[in-house]
Order: C-alpha cells, then sequence, then structure tokens
C-alpha cells in the first residue's frame, strides 16, 4: 500500500512539480497564474489551477491550499495525494474537481504565512474603502505581540504580557487579540493590508474563470497551525443558525464547528476566503470553509510567528538567524513525519467523499 509521504514536499519548487506532474497524470486541465515576484532561488512563483471534469459541470468541489504561504506544505501533499490516489475517479457525473494550489504562492516559496506585502491573506477579503475592523486587544498588546528583539529577557517579558491578559480577559479574549487580524500596524503579525492584495485579485478571477457557471459549490481550504496534533475541523465562518453551517455539519457532522459562536480552534476573523467565495458566487448555494490541521502547540506557533515577523523587519534573508527561523515557521505549519501526513491526507479524502456525496443531494 503506497503511504502518503512521498507526496509531500520539502520546497515549494518541489512541491510544484509534484503537484503539477500528478495533475497532468490524472488528466487535468491546467491554468497557471504567475506571480509578478520570483522565489529565493530565482523560480517562478504562480497559483496554479487543475481542474477534472466537464467544463459546463453545475457541481463543483474545489480544494486550496497556501493561503497562508508556509502551510501549503500539507496543503499541497494532499492535493497531490488526491490527484495521484484516483480521487478524480469518484466524481459524480455533472461534477467537477478544481485544485487550487499555492493560493500565496509568495509565502509559500519563502516560508512565511503572509504574503510579499506581510499581509495575512485571510484577513484581506474585505471592502477596503470602508472603515476597517478594530482590535483593541492587539493595541494593547501590540509591543508585545511584536516584540523589538528574541533576546530571552524580551520574550519572556511578552508571554508575560499576554499571559496577564488572558488572565484578566480570558483566553479567547487573548486569542482574538493575537489572531483576529488587525489593520493599523503593517509591520506586525496578523496585518489585513489596507487593499485587495495579489493573491486576492487572483483568487477572485480564479472562482469567476471556473465556478461562475455552477449552481453548487463547495470550497474547503486546507490550513495548520490550530488544535491537537494531525486532528482536522471543518471552520465555518457562519452562525450556527445559517443553512452554510446545518448543511455542513449535515455533511461532517461533529467535526464542523463554528467560529461566530466561540465553539471553533479559530477566532471569528474578519476578511476570509469564504468572505470572498460567498461575494464572487452571489446566487448560487456555496459551502466554503477552512480544514484546519493541528500541528504543535499555539504557544510553539505563537514564537514562531513572532520571530518570523521579527526577522523581516530586521534583514529578512540576510539576517544571521534566517535559516534557523524559517525552520522554526515550517515547523510550527507542517510537521514532516509519516503518521501526521497519513492523518491528514485520510481526514481530507473521508472529508472531499463526503463533499461529493452532498453535492448531490
Amino acid at each position: 500500500m503506497q503511504t502518503a509521504s512521498p507526496y509531500f514536499s520539502g520546497t515549494y519548487p518541489e512541491a510544484r512539480t509534484k503537484f503539477l506532474e500528478a495533475a497532468r497524470r490524472a488528466g487535468a486541465r491546467i491554468n497557471h497564474h504567475e506571480h509578478p515576484l520570483k522565489g529565493p532561488e530565482g523560480e517562478v512563483l504562480a497559483t496554479d489551477v487543475a481542474r477534472i471534469g466537464p467544463a459546463d459541470a453545475s457541481r463543483i468541489l474545489a480544494i486550496g491550499s497556501g493561503t497562508h504561504g508556509v502551510e501549503g506544505y500539507c496543503g499541497s501533499g494532499v492535493q497531490t495525494a488526491l490527484l495521484s490516489g484516483g480521487f478524480a475517479d469518484e466524481l459524480p457525473d455533472g461534477t467537477a474537481l478544481v485544485l487550487v494550489h499555492a493560493i500565496n504562492p509568495y509565502g509559500f516559496a519563502w516560508n512565511r504565512r503572509v504574503n510579499e506585502d506581510n499581509v495575512d491573506l485571510n484577513r484581506n477579503f474585505i471592502d477596503h474603502s470602508k472603515p476597517h475592523p478594530e482590535n483593541p486587544g492587539y493595541e494593547e498588546l501590540a509591543d508585545a505581540i511584536n516584540p523589538r528583539d528574541l533576546s530571552p529577557e524580551t520574550m519572556a517579558k511578552s508571554r508575560a504580557r499576554m499571559k496577564a491578559y488572558a488572565e484578566r480577559h480570558g483566553h479567547r479574549a487573548m486569542q482574538h487579540a493575537l489572531s483576529a487580524g488587525q489593520y493599523t500596524h503593517a509591520d506586525g503579525v496578523q496585518f489585513g493590508g489596507r487593499e485587495p492584495v495579489w493573491s486576492n485579485r487572483t483568487l477572485r478571477k480564479i472562482i469567476r474563470e471556473e465556478m461562475a457557471q455552477a449552481s453548487r459549490v463547495i470550497f474547503v481550504d486546507i490550513h495548520t497551525g490550530l488544535g491537537a496534533r494531525g486532528q482536522g475541523e471543518m471552520i465555518c465562518v457562519e452562525p450556527e443558525t445559517s443553512e452554510t453551517y446545518k448543511r455542513m455539519r449535515r455533511w461532517w457532522g461533529d467535526i464542523v464547528h463554528s467560529t461566530v459562536g466561540g465553539a471553533s480552534v479559530s477566532s471569528d476573523v474578519p476578511g476570509s476566503i469564504p468572505v470572498c467565495f460567498a461575494e464572487e458566487l452571489k446566487g448560487r448555494e456555496v459551502t466554503s470553509g477552512g480544514l484546519e490541521f493541528g500541528t504543535v502547540p499555539i504557544a510553539q506557533v505563537t514564537i514562531a510567528l513572532q520571530s518570523d515577523n521579527w526577522l523581516h523587519q530586521n534583514g529578512g534573508a540576510e539576517n544571521p538567524r534566517a535559516k534557523e527561523i524559517a525552520k522554526a515557521i515550517r515547523d510550527a505549519f507542517y510537521v514532516d513525519a509519516d503518521d501526521w501526513k497519513e492523518m491528514v491526507t485520510a481526514q481530507t479524502r473521508d472529508i472531499c467523499r463526503a463533499a461529493l456525496k452532498g453535492l448531490q443531494e
């Protein structure tokens, strides 16, 4: 029996090559959306789209990877495994499979969660012509969340400040302050941007080109970094009273949780990808959510994000600590272990099979 591990990669170029080769073998129609910047070795960066199924399909299952760049190591491996394992052969009549590989290719290639503008893409899908959402908790903790250096003393003070905030306001409030996004500190973590970035505009174009003709669309966006190691949660950004949430629970059961009610491992964040799908596919039945897999303890994830942001405000790849911090951020969002790869691949396959059944309702 073939294991999942060979479908995962150690670099963005390797991941892209494996994905495209698997897509061609599966008979997919492939489109490339080239990014204006290059990777660390001067390589081309692109969001690649592989489509299998009829051009006029009324039902579409779409799977995304790399919204948060470095998380693409997981998502790309799973997408490649699905293509290589014959998942497309399970498509019912009138149904297409659309795989969107490396939605944020810059972050993937450069081992960053954010994009070339230091923007967290999953906070960028808002109406930037209106006042941006506020995050008072972030403002209070900004200097602790974004420490001036990474010395043990400074990092200890940072942790103490955040711990004290959590003790006063609760852990959910602390998580919200840290991860719900902010639009005031362009050089800080969780910056949502001040205009639609390249990946935002490109994904909207892909949705219009690939999915506008469908009446029913499911989008599963693969993420990592929250929750127990290797365990998946399907994140719904709509309230539990919504039809979308009810569909998701019907199809996927108790792994579905809503950010609105506070039951999810994720905070309720503005400007996430499901918003984009709802806007671009008005009038259709759209079921869009993030499939989040746990990696390492949240404290390790937080330190990696802080360190990565500090690095890129202090020389980036030229900084002597660049290699060390690149490994830390990758390890926080990708577990390079066979059992973890098997877990995330098997769960995604099961979720996608259930999605195909759901599309036939």
